[in-house]
């Protein structure tokens, strides 16, 4: 009868721990989801490849004809991305500066062109597209 209950506590162990190992992959998962950049976003990331922490999201409404990117005069406080994901098309003839003080002065990052970039890690306190 030992060897019986021995056999169940050991499977309502094994059960236990398969459910506290599941539990927190389904929140990372969660976490993942709400870092990532949907369609139409503008967005920073906190490491390289468009992963980790989403640093700076920007709805950019893109639409056939244009698109909405109010510029971020001063970032409280300063990010450092390492990419970046940019929905403005290459047909709009748009970069995005970022520069490293606000107020659009300093040194400077641009985006140019749609799609994934990859960033240096430089600090971002104000971002502006200019199209031209």
């Amino acid at each position: 009868m030992s060897h019986r209950a021995l056999r169940i506590g050991l499977a309502a162990l094994t059960v236990i721990g398969l459910t506290a190992t599941a539990a927190p992959a389904a929140s990372a998962d969660a976490s993942e989801a709400s870092n990532a950049c949907r369609k139409g976003e503008f967005c920073l990331f906190s490491r390289p490849h468009q992963t980790g922490q989403v640093l700076y999201r920007l709805d950019a409404k893109v639409t056939k004809t244009g698109f909405n990117f109010p510029e971020a005069d001063s970032l409280d406080p300063v990010i450092k991305p390492l990419s970046a994901h940019n929905p403005i098309p290459d047909s709009f003839g748009c970069i995005v500066r970022l520069n490293d003080q606000p107020h659009f002065a300093g040194s400077e990052q641009e985006i140019s062109g749609s799609g994934d970039k990859e960033l240096t890690g430089a600090p971002v306190a104000s971002i502006t597209p200019d199209c031209g």
